[in-house]
């Protein structure tokens, strides 16, 4: 039977604190806390030797980290001069060159009259620790930015939402309320003159009103098709292009490489990503070819509108002109919803619109 070890033995105590994962240490109460004793830990922790820490009076000092040292030294004058418990978080260089956070802890000792002796004390190795806290504080600050950013770049898209009602109301307002106006006001007249009604009259406001359907028709369509809920988004965009076409006078090519048809609310922003860029084209491209593919990539789908038009300089994108969406609203589109958007042009190369947008909605990470 092993014999139990004496507690009055010596070897048992320095067994306990040699096994302990962290450096015992008894320090003078002084202001460079000179040291008595440095448990071997010392070596595996911070390269030093306790021979060191006994022979270099300013070693602790000296190898702190010079942004916390100030402090930790204005805590140790404070816990010497009241004699209460030395505790402090601070940095150490280690003797080849790296970092450890340490987090020191110390409590006086004193004799039978309360002078001080020395101070008995533990550091630990919090490295780990510190690093764990720094990358959440990181990760707190980017969502924070991040949670920002959304908030600007809804602001301004509900901005330029706000400005393309506008728009519509007054093209409504310009176009279809009067034209129909015009044709009551003459209906009223001819109620009042049976005489004036006649083929051709009736024929002129049948035309009338016909275009103002059409106008009205074709405000609808740009709202939203009724063949994005029904057809899905490929014919949608289809239409929209055929129906932009008659007007502009573009060839169009529509390039289906879908697997599955997006979700309501990804397949509603994929179409107005690419009316938008196709009016940009429209506006101020003077294209005589689109051509749209619309591919699922991964966990998403991805958007290419191409046009052959005049192009632009990529340095001035950032600056559009007053009163259009321009290109910035694909950008706040796709990242709103947790994709990204990039653009490609040069002067007489045209320009082509790419967005990738995740069938699953933005996520922290994004």
């Amino acid at each position: 039977m092993t014999e139990r070890p004496s507690l009055e033995d010596p070897e048992v105590y320095r067994m306990l604190v040699e096994g302990i994962p962290a450096i015992v240490y008894v320090d003078e109460p002084d202001e460079l806390s000179t040291n008595f004793y440095t448990s071997p830990q010392a070596v595996e922790l911070l390269g030093y030797t306790q021979e060191e820490w006994a022979t270099i009076p300013d070693l602790w000092v000296t190898n702190m980290h010079p942004g916390d040292r100030d402090r930790v030294l204005e805590e140790n004058r404070r816990s010497n001069e009241d004699l209460d418990r030395f505790f402090s978080e601070y940095r150490m260089l280690a003797k080849d060159g790296h970092l450890v956070w340490i987090r020191d802890e110390a409590t006086i000792v004193a004799d039978e009259d309360g002078a001080p002796l020395y101070w008995r004390g533990l550091m630990l190795d919090i490295t780990a620790e510190k690093t764990a806290e720094e990358r959440l504080r990181r990760s707190l600050d980017v969502l924070r930015k991040t949670l920002q950013q959304r908030r600007e770049l809804a602001l301004r898209l509900e901005g330029a939402q706000d400005e393309e009602r506008r728009r519509i109301a007054a093209d409504i307002h310009d176009d279809p309320i009067q034209v129909m106006s015009a044709v009551d006001l003459r209906l009223r007249l001819l109620a009042t003159e049976p005489a004036l009604v006649t083929p051709d009259e009736l024929g002129e406001l049948h035309e009338t009103v016909q275009l103002a359907i059409e106008r009205l028709r074709s405000m609808l369509f740009e709202l939203r098709p009724p063949p994005l809920d029904g057809e899905g988004l490929i014919v949608a965009i289809r239409e929209y292009l055929s129906h932009s076409a008659d007007a502009a006078g573009w060839s169009i090519e529509v390039e289906d490489r879908l697997t599955d048809e997006p979700p309501d609310e990804l397949r509603a922003t994929l179409y107005r990503i690419v009316k938008e860029a196709a009016t940009n084209s429209r506006k101020h491209a003077d294209a005589s070819r689109i051509q749209v593919q619309v591919a699922s990539v991964g966990d998403g789908v991805l958007v290419r509108i191409h046009d052959d038009g005049r192009g632009f300089d990529l340095a001035n994108a950032d600056r559009p002109s007053p009163g259009h969406i321009g290109l910035e609203t694909i950008q706040e589109r796709a990242e709103l919803s947790g994709g990204w958007s990039r653009v490609s042009s040069e002067p007489g190369r045209g320009t082509t619109v790419e967005c990738w947008l995740p069938v699953t909605g933005p996520t922290a990470d994004q």
